[in-house]
């Protein structure tokens, strides 16, 4: 079994790989982050995702979790990929910077299959499109809910199809007598 590498030598790697371009930078792990994070430029990420998972010295065979945040100040939605490799025990963790106003990457389904989940919960959650995904539908929300509720920007209605999205808060609903008051 081969050493586990880090983020900069597999950086490397795929720049050898793919290019120069397609890793446009590697954050290092700091103040309690465990995994250091390669910025991969969004038109090069199907290359750069099949080249994790081919290439026997990074052998990214799992596809742990894929993940949102939204970066309104910044105009954008970061989609985050946590990969593993369970031949050479190293991590990845991949972030795509997409525009909030379009924000489309390509999907990695034909890549690791566990993508079709992950990828149709940020479309629900963040409005995340990923091109190419075989049924890009909701998966927590109804079709038709009005937003995407994640997105820091998303009101809560305060009613869909004629139920109230919000309850009363318990406590109100007690009798005043029998709060404890201290």
């Amino acid at each position: 079994m081969a050493m586990a590498m880090d983020a900069e030598a597999i950086a490397a790697r795929l720049r050898a790989l793919v290019g120069e371009d397609a890793i446009t930078s590697v954050i290092a792990a700091e103040g309690g982050v465990r995994d250091a994070v390669l910025r991969v430029a969004i038109p090069r990420w199907l290359e750069v995702a099949r080249a994790l998972r081919d290439e026997p010295d990074l052998a990214f065979d799992f596809l742990d979790c894929v993940t949102a945040v939204d970066r309104p100040k910044d105009g954008r939605i970061d989609v985050v990929y946590h990969l593993f490799s369970y031949r050479h025990r190293h991590l990845a963790v991949v972030r795509l910077e997409a525009p909030r106003d379009d924000a489309r990457v390509p999907s990695v389904v034909a890549v690791w299959p566990t993508a079709d989940w992950n990828e149709r919960e940020q479309y629900d959650l963040f409005g995340v499109r990923f091109d190419g995904h075989p049924d890009l539908r909701r998966l927590l929300m109804p079709e038709d809910w009005p937003n995407h509720p994640m997105r820091k920007d998303a009101a809560q209605p305060p009613s869909y199809r004629g139920m109230p999205t919000t309850r009363p808060n318990t406590l109100d609903l007690l009798p005043t007598s029998t709060l404890v008051r201290k």
